[in-house]
């Protein structure tokens, strides 16, 4: 990570955080690809002139401390399994370089759009990150359940911690049109006492308000003969993480996915 900064990095021109907020995107289209890390340096170089790097107190890449809820049956992972084009996922998310941390729900709707609701939280108080079943979402903030509430959701019932989530973010923006673009490395999995470290897979996002556009990233991925993928952080870690979890469809991706299982 730290050579990929200072290098595949350097010839990006910088925003700032209120260049982003300009594209913040809570109702999007996403379009996601996975490569193995090694490629990064050459996709950077490819869409260098065309996207800034978001800088935020002079650091590019910023880590996200992520804690995913879920039915004890799994519904949220169950509905993106059986390719539901209704489905939602619940989170409370830590932005390491500021200390913002937000409650948020996460919908995709059968159109394709992206949709969040946020709500803004003080504290995040799961340490270690290794999170036992038996926590509930009342315990771990009685916030969470009004969010669920208010927009809706307030006919999952019961929620619990379910997987705990880290990496590190690159987000980019481009330069000639209203997209945000990010580059996710160093993927950890926690839960249960087990750590899983995917520590050979780049993960890269374009974000935009509208359907699909030409752009140079993508412009990139065909020179490559790479194609959109399906990947979700989510659903790859709770097939990693939980035996229980009905994992076929993912089966494929997981196979191709290189990580270093460890005790916490």
């Amino acid at each position: 990570m730290e050579e990929l900064i200072q290098t595949g990095l350097a010839p990006f021109s910088r925003s700032t955080l209120e260049d982003a907020a300009r594209v913040s995107f809570l109702h999007r289209f996403d379009t996601k690809f996975v490569m193995r890390s090694d490629g990064v340096p050459a996709f950077l170089h490819a869409v260098k002139d065309d996207y800034s790097v978001l800088e935020i107190n002079g650091v590019a890449a910023q880590s996200y401390n992520t804690v995913y809820f879920d039915t004890p049956d799994l519904l949220c992972f169950n509905l993106h399994h059986n390719q539901r084009a209704n489905r939602f996922k619940f989170r409370t998310r830590k932005y390491l370089s500021n200390g913002k941390i937000y409650n948020e729900i996460k919908q995709k709707i059968n159109t394709g759009k992206t949709i969040k609701f946020r709500q803004r939280r003080d504290e995040f108080n799961i340490e270690p990150p290794i999170l036992p079943a038996q926590n509930d979402l009342a315990a771990f903030d009685g916030h969470f359940e009004a969010l669920l509430r208010t927009n809706g959701y307030g006919f999952v019932g019961h929620l619990a911690p379910s997987l705990h989530v880290f990496f590190n973010r690159v987000t980019f923006l481009n330069k000639r049109f209203a997209e945000r673009m990010t580059l996710d490395l160093g993927l950890r999995y926690a839960y249960g006492g087990v750590s899983l470290l995917l520590n050979d897979s780049a993960i890269i996002e374009l974000k935009r308000e509208k359907g699909p556009e030409h752009t140079v990233a993508q412009d990139y991925f065909r020179s490559i003969h790479k194609t959109p993928s399906g990947f979700s952080k989510y659903t790859i870690g709770i097939s990693l993480t939980h035996e229980e979890a009905k994992k076929n469809r993912f089966l494929p991706r997981i196979k191709h996915l290189a990580y270093e299982r460890s005790a916490a």
